[in-house]
Parts: C-alpha cells; structure tokens; sequence
C-alpha cells in the first residue's frame, strides 16, 4: 500500500483541464501532460451474501464473506504525434481472504475465470498493454498486448469501464497486430460516415472469458471491421473468426483437446439528441450472432462428431442525462439465447461478457455457484462410472446466460463527491432452465435445479443500491470509498430449489452486500 501511495504522489501535478458536466458522470479524466500520462487503480472489496445452497445432508456449500482485490497501473508515452506506447500491467487480482468455495471443482481446476476457492492468482502478472503504435499517412499500425472493448461490452470487454453495479474484474486482453484506415475523411459524405476506420487485426488471446494462457488455453483470431464515431453517435460492424483449442480434460476418454472455430458478427450503433442546454438522449444497441462448430459439448450425438454453434445475443439501451440535476438514467434491455434440448448437435447458450454487470445478486453470484453446484453433481462416481467431459463449460461464469432481462438504473450525484445509484432489475429465461444433475437423473428431459421438468419461467426480481464518496489526495489521485448492495426475490425458475424456492411455496431472498475502496490516480 505505500508502494501504491508513493507512486500517486510522485506523478508531476498538471491542473486539470476544465470538463463540462455530463448528468451523474464525474468530470472526464484528463491526461497528466502532453506528451505522456499516468494512471492506475488499487482496489479493495469486502463481500458478505446470503449461504443459500445446501448439500442433501444440509450443509451450507457457497461463500459467506470473503475479500477481492485488484491493482492496476499504466503509462502513456508521446515520442511525437504519430508514434506512441503505453504499458500496463494488473496484480493482485482476485480471490484475495475469507471463505472460499470448492463449487464446480469436482471436473475441473478453475471452474470460474475469477476463482473463488484460493487466491493463486494474486501471484499473475498480466500485461494488459504493452503495446507501439505508429501513425502514418498511410493508415495506423499497432503491435503488442492491448485490452479491447467494442461497443456496449457486451462481446468484448476491456474490463476498465464503471459498470451501475458490480467491477470489473477481467477484460479481453491480447497480443495484437493490426492495421486502421480512415479513407473517407475528404469525401462530400455525412459527417459520420467520413469519420469511419476499416480495420484488421490479428489476436492470440492472452485471457478473456473463453480462454486463458496461463491455464493452457490456446485461442487465436482474426478481426475486420469498421466504426465510425462523432461525437455522442456511433456505428460499426465487426466480424471475427476465431479458433480455439481448450486445456486439457482429465474427464474427457479420447484424450483429445476440445476445439472450437467460430465466426462472429456484432452491429453497434449509438445516436445522441440534444434535448436542449443541460439535456441530451441517447439510444444504444448491440447484437450479436455467433455460429460455427466445436467439440466441446459431450452426449449421444456429438461424443463422435462435432456439435454446431448457433447463439444470438443483444441489448438495447435508452439514456437521459439533466446536467443541472446531475442526473442520469437509463433503461436497457437484454437477449441471451438459452437451449431447450443440450442432447442434440446444437450449442445454442449465448453468454455476455462477465464485465457487462447486469446487478449484483442473480447473474453474479447465484446462477454461478449453483451451476457449479449442478456440475459437481454431476460427477458424483455413484451416478456414473465415467463422469461426463466437458461438464465445466456448463457453469455459469457470471455473465448474462438464456436471459431476457429489463434493467433501469437512476444515478444521481447530489454533491460532487457523493453518488448515488438505484437499480431495478427484472430477468426471465429465453429457454427452459436446465440443470445438468437433475436432468441426468430423470433421463435427459431439460429439468430445473429443483427436478422441475421443462420449466422456464421468472429468474426474479433484483433490487440494487449504492453510494460512493470521493476523497482528493496529493498529486491528483483520488480515494474513494462506499457501498452497495442487492437482494435477488427468487421467481418461478426456481421452484423447488432448496434454499430459494422451498417446495410448498414461499420464497427465501438472497442477499448481497459490499465495502469498496478504491485508490485512484
């Protein structure tokens, strides 16, 4: 920590360029100078929820309280106007104190991209940039490890934005060459359009949410596409091929790696109305198809073949921000394709990106920890002398997953250190919620954690609150410090799951509560 205090002291003061307000958003970071930048975040997080999974013999299985950190630092360097570099790098990520969970470790070593059973990746240190760019006449070229973020988050994230609830935790970050040009900058077209790059790219994933190297994972892709952006509006349109090749499944009896090739188009567009002075509107969306073919799922029609690939994801989200009120809020609206039969030769569950925070309690916490629950059950030696391979990627990672979900947020900042955020959050299932365990025992048919067969239905009602207050220290860094936190009301989907939904009616509420303090600079 005096590491931390040290370097956000050392950082030359620059005053800070006057921003203009934009509703609840703090004023926009401004560089340290111009020709070179600083910046970082020390993260702490004290966690407490509701135990609400038990074991046949009622134990209590998932986590009570437990601790997470982060620390993140970069810098931005200026050698002229078209040639830059920047480096930044991320530790002390994770699982960092208290009770720990073994959910979803039956199969598998690390059922979840951020595990929740030790703190081993506290040791990582990942290179989230370290990267050159050049600018020519000719066009933009960038090499070395970078973030990426596209559109909403939603596909690609670069695991640094504010989401209403909930951090971020990961990112996308890869080792890329690639290579933007803006041809039409001259041409008697709209504004937007001669604002538009083309750009390739070629990525070997260092970690995202389907893969990591440092686990074993091998995942490479190819990207084209284009995006436009002028000021508040925004429209593009990316394809990706992408191949991946899975560590190794101690379960899986051909000894093979699973392998999947997937293609990938995501539309994005933004448009911004100026209501009048102090007032503007906004509309936002994302979709995404994904299609291809992999090896990973395992059962009487794929174990000698491969399965197909086919999800749709997408969101929607309507924005309005008062300036004078320091007000903001918005609506949005979310798609992810679920999968009414996991025993034919289709894959068809969607899932967001686990830094698209959609609340706190049910796409976070629950939903993970009791798939992974599902799963261990799965492997239980007296249900099957071979447990099933690849049952890992049926846990939910903490991302949206076969949802339709409708999310309002109001964020309201009364004073310029204090913030407010309210959030309602409503989520049915796109298809029929299946646990692995429950379906195996009752013969295939898609049965609900709570031996429900063919159930759909309501995830619930979340409720979500937070509060932050931010502290100036020397040298521009900031300390801020709050809390937040949700209750999930368990809805239909949930019928007859212990702990949630008791058999007979009622309903048990989940609840979560978090500390944060953040060092800033």
């Amino acid at each position: 920590i005096a590491w931390i205090v040290w370097l956000a002291g050392a950082v030359a003061a620059v005053p800070a360029l006057a921003a203009e307000p934009s509703g609840a958003d703090a004023p926009a970071r401004e560089p340290r100078a111009t020709v070179w930048d600083a910046w970082g975040e020390a993260r702490l997080r004290g966690i407490g929820a509701t135990q609400f999974i038990e074991d046949d013999d009622g134990r209590k299985l998932d986590q009570g309280a437990w601790m997470m950190s982060r620390l993140i630092a970069g810098g931005r360097w200026w050698f002229s106007p078209k040639l830059e570099t920047a480096v930044e790098l991320e530790v002390l990520n994770g699982f960092a104190a208290g009770d720990s969970t073994d959910l979803g470790k039956v199969l598998t070593e690390r059922p979840f991209p951020v595990p929740r059973d030790d703190n081993g990746d506290l040791e990582r240190v990942v290179p989230r940039k370290a990267y050159i760019a050049w600018t020519t006449d000719y066009g933009r070229f960038t090499a070395g490890t970078q973030t990426f973020l596209w559109g909403t988050g939603m596909l690609a994230n670069d695991g640094a934005g504010d989401p209403a609830f909930g951090d971020p935790w990961l990112g996308n970050v890869v080792a890329r060459l690639s290579y933007s040009l803006r041809p039409l900058e001259t041409a008697a077209i709209p504004q937007l359009l001669r604002k538009t790059a083309f750009f390739v790219a070629a990525d070997a994933s260092i970690r995202d949410d389907n893969a990591s190297l440092y686990d074993g994972d091998e995942a490479f892709s190819g990207l084209v596409g284009a995006r436009a952006l002028d000021g508040g509006d925004a429209l593009g349109v990316l394809f990706i091929v992408r191949d991946q090749e899975d560590r190794e499944d101690d379960v899986r009896t051909d000894g093979r790696l699973s392998h999947t090739t997937v293609g990938i188009v995501d539309l994005h567009g933004k448009k911004t109305w100026e209501l009048d002075d102090v007032q503007r509107l906004s509309l936002e969306a994302e979709g995404a198809i994904v299609f291809g073919n992999s090896t990973r799922p395992w059962s009487d029609a794929t174990f000698d073949e491969d399965s197909d690939v086919l999800q749709l994801g997408g969101l929607a989200r309507l924005r309005w921000d008062h300036d004078a009120l320091r007000l903001s809020a918005h609506l949005e609206t979310g798609y992810a394709s679920g999968d009414n039969d996991p025993r034919d030769n289709v894959s068809r569950t969607f899932t967001m990106h686990t830094d698209h925070n959609v609340g706190i309690v049910l796409f976070d916490h629950v939903l993970p920890l009791l798939t992974a629950h599902s799963a261990d059950q799965l492997g239980d030696p007296g249900l099957s002398a071979v447990a099933p391979p690849s049952t890992r990627f049926a846990i939910n990672p903490g991302g949206v997953q076969n949802a339709i979900y409708l999310n309002p947020v109001v964020r309201w900042r009364p004073l310029s250190p204090l913030e407010m955020r309210f959030g309602y959050l409503f989520a049915a299932a796109a298809a029929d919620v299946i646990d692995p365990y429950q379906t195996a025992i009752n013969g295939g048919f898609p049965t609900n954690a709570g031996g429900i067969v063919g159930r759909r239905g309501v995830y619930g009602n979340e409720f979500d609150v937070r509060a932050t207050w931010d502290h100036p220290m020397p040298r521009r860094a900031l300390l801020r410090a709050g809390v937040e936190g949700g209750v999930l009301l368990p809805g239909s989907a949930f019928d007859d799951v212990p702990g949630l939904r008791p058999e007979g009616g009622g309903m048990d509420e989940i609840w979560l509560g978090r500390l944060m303090l953040s060092l800033l600079w």
